[in-house]
C-alpha cells in the first residue's frame, strides 16, 4: 500500500492510501459473497455465483462500498503504522479515486501547548479567617434541618409553612394558576412577588383572602411582568418549625457527635476546608485565565466541536428543565443552531484552551489525582446536604462525568499549591491556618464545583 502523509494547519493531517489489487482482493471477495444471497443472477441460484461474475454483475464499485467500513478501517489501520503518525482520531474519510483505489483521511493529531515562564505568574493565598458568627450560621442551618414539623391552627406568621392555592386574574383572564403549593412565608422571599408573604400573615387554616399584586419588570412569565394582577389565595395547610436545642443532643442527631464542642470543631474544620477549596478554586482559574493569554495553544477542530456539542445539548436540557424545547427557542430568538453555535464558539474556544492548559500544567508537574482522593471529595460535599446523602454520593461516584469534572478542579487545587509552594507563597510553616482562638483539627480537603474536564 503506498501512503502519504500531509500535516496541515490546526494539528490535523491527511493520510492518501492507494490500495493495491492483491491488498484489496480479500475485502472484494467478502463483498461478492455478500451480495451474492441478495442479487438474482440468471443461471446461478442465490448464494452460489462465483466472484467473477459478481463483479461483472455489479461492480467494484458496489462491492467497495458493501464492506466500506471494514475496508476503511483496515486501510486506516495501515495508513497510521506506516505513515509514523499517531492520530488522536479519524476526522473525515474519502473515497479519492478509483482506478486504483485511492483513500483519503483526515486526521486529528495531538494537540501542542507551549506554557511559556507560567512559574513566573504569583500564586497566593490569603489568610483564613472562620469567625464563631461563621461556626454559629452552620449550626443554624443543622438545626433547621432537624427541626420537626408541626401542624398549627392559627393565624399565619413569618416563618411558618403554608400549603396553598393561588389564582392570579389579570382584566378576567386566568393567568397564574397554582394547586397544592408548598409555600414558606419569609421577609425576603421574592416569589411569586417580593410581598406575597406579608398578604398571607394573619390568614388561618381553611381561609381564603384576595389581594393585588405588581410582577417585578423582569419576571420570567413575560405575559405577568410588569403587570397589576389580582390574586386569590386559599390556604389550606399551616406548619410551624418546632427547632431543636442546639446542644450536644443535636450534635449526636447530626452525626454521632459526642458532644456538641465536638460537632463545632468539625463545623469549624469544614468551614476553613471550604474557603481554602474555594480559594484554591479561584486561584487555579486566574492562573488558567492568564496562560490563555501567555501559552500557546495549537488544537484539533474536533476539540471545540465536542465541547459545542456538550454545550448545545446542556441548554437544551436546561429548557426542558423549563418547558420549553430548542425547536421553541430558536423560533422564539429568530435564530438557527447553526446561530446558536456561533454564538457559544467563543466561550467553547476559551473552555478547551483552558482544558488543554490545565492538563500541560498537571503533566509537566507530574501531578496526579487518584480515586480515593474523589471519594473523599464526593463525600464532603455531599454531607453538606444533610442527612441521608448515601444515595446521592453513589449517584456521583457512578458518574463518569461528574468524576472528570472533581478529577479537573482537585487537579487545579494541586497546580495551585504546587506553584504557591515553588514560588515561597506557600509553605510548610505558612500554609493558611484559622485565626481563632481555639485550634481546628487538621484536614486539607476542599470543595468542588464544575469544571471543565480534561481533553484526551
Amino acid at each position: 500500500m503506498e501512503v502519504s502523509a500531509t500535516e496541515i494547519e490546526s494539528r490535523q493531517a491527511i493520510l492518501t492510501a492507494k490500495v493495491e489489487d492483491e491488498w484489496l482482493d480479500p475485502f472484494l471477495r467478502t463483498a461478492s459473497r455478500r451480495l451474492a444471497t441478495r442479487v438474482d443472477i440468471p443461471g446461478f441460484r442465490r448464494g452460489k455465483a462465483p466472484h467473477a461474475v459478481i463483479v461483472q454483475r455489479v461492480g467494484k464499485e458496489a462491492l467497495v462500498r458493501e464492506v466500506i467500513d471494514d475496508l476503511g478501517k483496515a486501510v486506516y489501520d495501515e495508513a497510521v503504522e506506516e505513515s509514523g503518525l499517531e492520530p488522536i482520531q479519524l476526522d473525515d474519510f474519502e473515497i479519492a479515486d478509483w482506478e486504483p483505489l485511492t483513500l483519503r483521511m483526515t486526521v486529528s493529531l495531538e494537540p501542542v501547548i507551549e506554557l511559556g515562564d507560567y512559574r513566573s505568574i504569583p500564586v497566593a493565598m490569603e489568610e483564613i479567617h472562620v469567625e464563631d458568627d461563621d461556626v454559629q450560621e452552620v449550626l443554624q442551618d443543622l438545626q433547621a434541618q432537624y427541626a420537626e414539623m408541626v401542624s398549627v391552627d392559627r393565624p399565619a406568621e413569618i416563618g411558618d409553612f403554608a400549603l396553598v392555592d393561588v389564582e392570579g386574574r389579570l382584566e378576567d383572564r386566568v393567568v397564574l394558576e397554582l394547586e397544592q403549593q408548598e409555600y414558606e412565608l419569609r421577609e425576603d422571599a421574592d416569589s411569586p412577588v417580593a410581598d406575597f408573604a406579608d398578604h398571607l400573615v394573619g390568614v388561618s387554616p381553611g381561609e381564603q383572602k384576595s389581594f393585588t399584586v405588581t410582577f417585578a419588570e423582569d419576571y420570567d412569565d413575560e405575559d405577568l411582568a410588569g403587570q397589576e394582577v389580582s390574586l386569590q389565595v386559599h390556604l389550606h395547610t399551616l406548619q410551624e418549625q418546632n427547632l431543636p436545642d442546639i446542644d450536644d443532643e443535636l450534635a449526636r442527631m447530626v452525626g454521632g457527635f459526642a458532644s456538641l464542642d465536638e460537632l463545632q470543631a468539625k463545623v469549624r474544620e469544614d468551614v476553613r476546608a471550604r474557603r481554602e477549596a474555594n480559594q484554591k478554586d479561584d486561584l487555579a482559574e486566574e492562573l488558567l485565565d492568564s496562560l490563555v493569554e501567555q501559552a500557546t495553544v495549537d488544537s484539533p477542530p474536533a476539540f471545540v466541536n465536542r465541547e459545542l456539542e456538550a454545550m448545545v445539548r446542556t441548554f437544551a436540557l436546561d429548557l426542558q428543565n423549563q418547558g420549553f424545547t430548542l425547536e421553541g427557542y430558536l423560533a422564539t430568538a429568530d435564530t438557527t443552531v447553526e446561530g446558536l453555535l456561533d454564538e457559544f464558539r467563543p466561550t467553547a474556544e476559551r473552555r478547551v484552551q483552558k482544558s488543554l492548559i490545565l492538563a500541560k500544567l498537571v503533566e509537566e508537574e507530574s501531578i496526579e489525582v487518584d480515586d480515593s482522593e474523589i471519594e473523599v471529595e464526593v463525600t464532603r460535599v455531599t454531607e453538606a446536604y444533610g442527612r441521608d446523602t448515601q444515595a446521592l454520593r453513589d449517584a456521583l461516584l457512578n458518574s463518569e462525568q461528574v468524576k472528570d469534572d472533581i478529577r479537573s478542579r482537585l487537579y487545579g487545587r494541586k497546580v495551585v499549591e504546587r506553584l504557591g509552594e515553588t514560588s515561597g507563597k506557600i509553605g510548610e510553616e505558612e500554609r493558611p491556618e484559622v485565626v481563632d482562638e481555639k485550634e481546628p483539627p487538621a484536614d486539607g480537603e476542599g470543595n468542588v464545583s464544575s469544571a471543565e474536564n480534561l481533553s484526551s
